[in-house]
């Protein structure tokens, strides 16, 4: 009996593949990669020079729900993710047992009600029992940003600089600018949309 569940359990660690969370890949142009895994809200642009490999360099983070793209430029819109900017400053400066910083008082409206509030030397602080944000912030629907990805330059990952070829905008009519001035054909639309990310 015993070599039965032995086998059984062998058996589960051999086949846990099976229950990996998917990945979806889709390969672009040159070296970029739209892809996600686990559920369509982690979508991202990667540059990667496996065309068929999730990961690489992320130049778009979560959550991109549109896309369009030819050899010289890609555009993309993006949701942002508030829940990770959120976390990031509730939980930043601080260790668990001790309390964290409050950086924003606002924020404290995402505190469980079991967090206790409390002041120390003139600074506010919360003990965590746990995190648990409210789904709308991620993706934050009320929010998008427009990119422009410039890869005319583009010979491979090491010698194109991120930093001087991506273009953020936070409203379309700066976006549509800056497509006008850098060139983009007014041909490239959007054509890779998921408008609804879990």
């Amino acid at each position: 009996m015993k070599r039965f569940y032995l086998i059984a359990v062998l058996c589960l660690f051999l086949t846990a593949c099976f229950w990996d969370e998917p990945i979806e890949v889709t390969h672009l142009t040159k070296d970029f990669n739209l892809a996600w895994w686990s559920d369509s809200r982690h979508q991202n642009l990667f540059l990667n020079t496996n065309h068929n490999e999730y990961g690489g360099v992320a130049i778009i983070p979560e959550t991109v729900y549109a896309l369009g793209y030819n050899d010289d430029f890609i555009i993309a819109k993006q949701y942002p993710n508030l829940q990770k900017d959120l976390q990031k400053r509730l939980f930043a400066e601080g260790k668990e047992g001790e309390g964290f910083r409050i950086l924003n008082p606002a924020d404290t409206i995402y505190l469980s009600k079991d967090d206790r509030i409390y002041q120390k030397n003139g600074e506010w602080y919360h003990t965590s029992n746990g995190w648990n944000p409210p789904p709308h912030l991620f993706p934050y629907k009320d929010s998008t940003y427009f990119y422009i990805v410039d890869i005319r330059s583009y010979e491979n990952i090491k010698a194109w600089d991120i930093k001087e070829n991506i273009y953020r905008f936070d409203d379309q009519e700066a976006f549509r600018s800056k497509r006008a001035q850098l060139g983009v054909s007014p041909d490239l639309e959007f054509t890779i949309f998921n408008e609804e990310p879990d």
